[in-house]
């Protein structure tokens, strides 16, 4: 980190390029806070995770390979592991959000930026933040079913009537994807986070698209990279062991241990990513209350009444 290098304000209007820009540069600035907090707090969460993923794909291979023969012996345990596999991808929601923002916060009230920032500066935060963000997952989960109920009776009509349906679900969705930095970063309730994610998602609607499509293809492409021999060695094994024709070495500890390693590495890796959109997102929504509603020209004239000029 250099504190040098100017100060990346959260809220100012921002081209396309210029959010990409301060995205990476914030990253490049304040990677060993965000590597060693991300470490502290998700690295305990991939090691239990991964365990839960391979009794979900060992799971899914043995509900596959029985459910055609009638047999549904297999679904409770796959119910079981796909439910304890999504608990594990909200828990890193909620962790990696509620430490990403808390950062972003601190990382501009602090003379020093997040330079020398201690855990005990960022744990009231995360606390705030992981509170609010839980909320925000049982509303969104509220929320899909609903859309579900509304969409499913189109079904009925066949696909002509599905098809307007879902694509106006989806070019309605980017006017929801603001309340994430809406609510952790100001002290408003969540109805009024909701209503201020669709102005400024109405206003800036082709911005929220593109960043978010941008920093996930991205994250895709990286955690593909990342993921790839882990999946290999789970599906290589779960395919042979229900073709009856799985080698000794597979069995072995070294093979488990080494699956187990590419596991943790894949969902560390994951948590670690899932930073970058949650930044971009951050600045895509202080373009939008600059742009929309002046928020970074308030803030600077508050800014300079505050000076003391002598």
């Amino acid at each position: 980190m250099n504190p040098e290098r100017p100060l990346i304000k959260l809220y100012r209007t921002r081209t396309f390029g210029e959010k990409m820009s301060d995205t990476f540069d914030f990253v490049r600035e304040n990677w060993r806070p965000i590597l060693k907090y991300i470490t502290y707090l998700l690295l305990p969460v991939a090691l239990v995770s991964t365990v839960a993923m391979d009794n979900f794909m060992t799971s899914q291979m043995s509900l596959t390979s029985t459910i055609g023969q009638g047999d549904m012996d297999a679904v409770l345990p796959w119910l079981l592991s796909m439910g304890v596999t999504m608990l594990f991808y909200f828990v890193d929601i909620v962790l990696v959000n509620a430490l990403t923002y808390t950062m972003m916060q601190l990382y501009e009230q602090r003379q020093e930026r997040l330079q020398g920032i201690t855990f005990a500066e960022l744990s009231p935060g995360i606390k705030q933040k992981c509170v609010r963000q839980i909320v925000l997952i049982l509303l969104g989960i509220a929320l899909m079913i609903v859309i579900g109920l509304i969409v499913s009776p189109f079904a009925i009509l066949g696909p002509l009537a599905v098809i307007p349906a879902a694509l106006l679900v989806f070019l309605a969705l980017p006017l929801l994807f603001l309340v994430q930095p809406i609510y952790l970063f100001e002290k408003i309730s969540v109805v009024k986070a909701y209503a201020k994610s669709v102005r400024l998602g109405w206003k800036t609607w082709a911005g929220v698209v593109a960043v978010i499509t941008v920093l996930y293809i991205i994250v895709s492409i990286v955690q593909g990279v990342t993921s790839t021999p882990w999946y290999i060695m789970v599906m290589l094994k779960n395919v042979l062991v229900t073709q009856n024709s799985e080698p000794a070495f597979m069995s072995s500890f070294g093979y488990t241990a080494i699956q187990y390693v590419l596991g943790v590495i894949s969902n560390f890796f994951g948590s670690l990513l899932m930073t970058l959109p949650s930044i971009g997102l951050a600045y895509q929504y202080g373009h939008a209350c600059d742009k929309v509603d002046g928020v970074g020209v308030d803030r600077d004239i508050e800014n300079f009444e505050t000076l003391n000029i002598e």
